[in-house]
């Protein structure tokens, strides 16, 4: 029998609401932290038999002050349906207000072009000497999140074994929500993949089916931070992204870039978007369609604007309806 990872006196409806939350593609590592946090400070605030007050929740929401906005938001939110889900069983539980909810102000995300994406991965491979594995590593990398949407952190734990390039598949093992997943690939980020695998077996690092895909100089998997403090200045190098200390164009907007031209690609050959929103969440491993729903904004966006570009160019002009009476 599991052992309940919970210890306060909400102990077993914690546990509850994270097993209904499983049940449904829900109860991921961020999920039962954010839980087991919760938990933690019942502990010291609630005796058996007590319920979550307004007293409580306020006490709870000041406990957070010195945490960034988002990382309340995500706390808030699931303490919030806990709370919900709580005032089924117990009538006294307070449950905010919907509207007292802080909402998330997601950046607007910017579209890479090719050229974007090019003008970086030849500025990456000129990092270090000539042929060095550093410039392969972050040109590969920058190429592979173009052409595949990955999040950063799971193409860096790649490992040998992931690549199955004669499937021309990529295994993404055990991510955000806890679920493995197929990437096909294109026969660009193939051939970019195999001319890699060939230089990183050049540089004799282990190359058993566990060891990482992409490595740094001691072998091991790079570092995110690493990766990105790269990315971020190349993009200057090259004119992608404004000067240090400006907001511009992030890593993670290569993802959102994949996401807009996969849905534009269908959206020219006629095909139903909001039909194919499931295809797309299962191939980023988005746990519901609901996450992949705001990249529709972003194509939708993209299609006016294009269209505006279009009118603007080639559009008939207006008739003066005066002028055209006189002849």
């Amino acid at each position: 029998m599991a052992t309940c990872i919970f210890r306060s006196s909400m102990a077993f409806r914690l546990e509850s609401f994270l097993a209904t939350r499983r049940a449904v593609g829900g109860g991921n590592i961020s999920t039962q932290k954010i839980l087991r946090g919760i938990d933690s400070f019942l502990t010291g605030e609630l005796k058996p038999g007590g319920a979550i007050t307004r007293e409580v929740w306020e006490r709870w929401i000041k406990s957070m002050s010195g945490l960034s906005p988002g990382s309340q938001i995500n706390r808030i939110g699931v303490f919030r349906q806990f709370c919900l889900y709580l005032s089924h069983f117990d009538p006294r539980t307070y449950v905010a207000h919907r509207s007292f909810v802080p909402r998330r102000t997601r950046p607007v995300p910017y579209i890479y072009t090719l050229s974007d994406v090019r003008k970086i991965m030849a500025a990456a491979s000129r990092i270090g000497p000539r042929g060095s594995l550093r410039a392969a590593v972050v040109s590969t990398l920058v190429g592979l999140l173009y052409a595949t949407g990955l999040r950063i952190g799971e193409a860096l734990k790649l490992t040998i074994g992931d690549v199955d390039l004669k499937r021309n598949v990529l295994v993404i093992r055990e991510t955000k929500f806890g679920k493995s997943r197929y990437v096909p690939l294109s026969s660009s980020a193939v051939r970019n993949l195999r001319a890699y695998l060939k230089q990183r077996s050049r540089s004799r690092f282990p190359a058993s089916s566990s060891a990482p895909l992409f490595v740094n100089l001691k072998g091991t998997q790079p570092s995110q931070v690493w990766f990105t403090t790269i990315f971020l200045e190349l993009a200057r190098q090259v004119g992608v992204r404004g000067p240090k200390g400006q907001p511009g164009p992030r890593i993670h907007d290569l993802r959102h870039t994949f996401a807009v031209n996969r849905l534009l690609a269908w959206y020219r050959e006629g095909d139903n978007l909001y039909a194919k929103l499931p295809l797309l969440a299962t191939y980023l491993g988005h746990s519901t369609v609901t996450g992949t729903e705001h990249y529709l904004h972003a194509t939708a966006e993209l299609l006016e604007s294009a269209g505006r570009r279009f009118h603007s160019h080639f559009g008939v002009p207006p008739v003066n309806k005066r002028e055209n009476g006189k002849n």
